[in-house]
């Protein structure tokens, strides 16, 4: 009997485990989550309905003394970060206009709401003209999707920021002579570290296991670590972004372009047919077929790093996207992994505006992925 008692035990449990995970489940719709569900591949839509959000009021620090609509967070950026953990895209930036103030945000999923976050005591917030306090975002907001961890790299700084659990903490300082004001930030969860990218002194791979830092390559300062590649990049604009379908980092700046594996090993790739880095371009990912995107100019690309091949799409961009002074001035994308979509947030005064892109048809990946051959989306003409 007393075993009897135990197999029953073991099976409500196991029942009872069942239900709630069909029940998570069913919690689990969202706004964004139907919104995503409903697209066709080759689709812009407009997520609304936003708390929060004030026809994008929360980009701009009002809360800051001079600030005003003409300063928002999302300047000299590009990128923002899904959080898979907590469901949320984080975002942390700084204006450049009247007074220079910061802003850390998040969009939370599950309540479609848009708030305010602590922003980290390392770093300034607030400047003037004649004394600004710089910390452009350029390409440095990341999340570890296994843990939910945030990271930032405090502009002009050797300080690699962590965000978890409503606080935040500084890592090892980059062990770096010399730095550029404005770099890009990755976490490459096939190889399970942080890259950090400097386009005159070079890549680094940080490890939070061993809590240090280590040199992959140089930058424009070519040799000025002996034996390691040579990797030509733009001093001040570049970009790094991880594939979580081919489990590569795709990163460079101005004219150049190169693809790292989860083994470190580094490949140049062919010449983008457009200037790549922060504020010239925004690139993301199709989270299920796993081709790069951007968007340049009034156009859209896709991008192969299996063929090392670009191909122009013949798909209208909402014009909101190109306000201001185009894609490369407020408009940040997050690779919405859990949902199988991009979504681009764009500061434009009152005409502000997130949409989602779905690229591909096929069920989203999660952080770790299966390759799965996506329904590519008609009328591509191969650069």
């Amino acid at each position: 009997m007393k075993r009897a008692s135990v197999v029953v035990r073991i099976m409500v449990a196991v029942t009872a485990g069942f239900v709630a995970i069909l029940d998570a489940g069913a919690a689990s719709a969202s706004p964004l989550s139907d919104l995503a569900g409903s697209m066709q591949p080759g689709t812009f839509a407009e997520l609304t309905s936003m708390s929060g959000w004030n026809s994008g009021a929360i980009l701009s620090p009002s809360d800051i003394s001079g600030c005003t609509s003409g300063d928002y967070i999302t300047s000299y950026a590009d990128k923002a970060a899904w959080d898979p953990v907590s469901r949320r895209v984080l975002m942390l930036g700084q204006a450049h206009g009247v007074c220079y103030g910061g802003r850390f945000v998040a969009y939370d999923d599950a309540s479609n709401t848009w708030s305010i976050q602590p922003w980290p005591s390392q770093i300034c917030q607030s400047g003037t003209s004649s004394s600004p306090c710089f910390d452009h975002a350029y390409d440095n907001n990341t999340v570890d999707p296994a843990t939910g961890r945030f990271y930032y790299r405090a502009y002009g700084s050797s300080t690699v920021l962590q965000f978890q659990g409503g606080s935040w903490t500084s890592l090892p300082s980059i062990p770096m002579n010399n730095l550029q004001c404005c770099s890009a930030l990755e976490f490459f969860p096939a190889m399970g570290k942080l890259i950090f990218v400097d386009g005159d002194w070079g890549v680094w791979a940080y490890n939070p296991t061993a809590k240090s830092w280590a040199q992959m390559a140089n930058g424009d300062a070519a040799n000025n670590a002996a034996g390691l590649p040579n990797l030509p990049m733009a001093p001040t604009s570049v970009f790094a972004l991880y594939n979580p379908v081919q489990q590569i980092l795709l990163f460079g700046g101005a004219n150049h372009l190169y693809k790292m594996s989860s083994s470190g090993t580094i490949t140049t790739m062919k010449t983008p047919p457009f200037t790549v880095g922060a504020a010239n371009a925004v690139i993301s990912v199709d989270p299920v077929g796993g081709k790069f995107l951007a968007l340049s100019g009034s156009s859209m690309y896709q991008y192969d790093a299996g063929t090392d091949t670009w191909g122009q799409l013949s798909i209208t961009v909402p014009a909101t996207l190109m306000g201001l002074n185009g894609v490369g001035d407020g408009l940040v994308a997050s690779d919405v992994t859990t949902y199988g979509v991009v979504m681009f947030i764009k500061y434009n005064n009152a005409s502000s505006k997130v949409y989602l892109y779905k690229h591909s048809a096929s069920a989203p990946v999660q952080s770790v992925p299966v390759p799965v051959k996506p329904d590519p989306p008609t009328n591509v003409t191969v650069q």
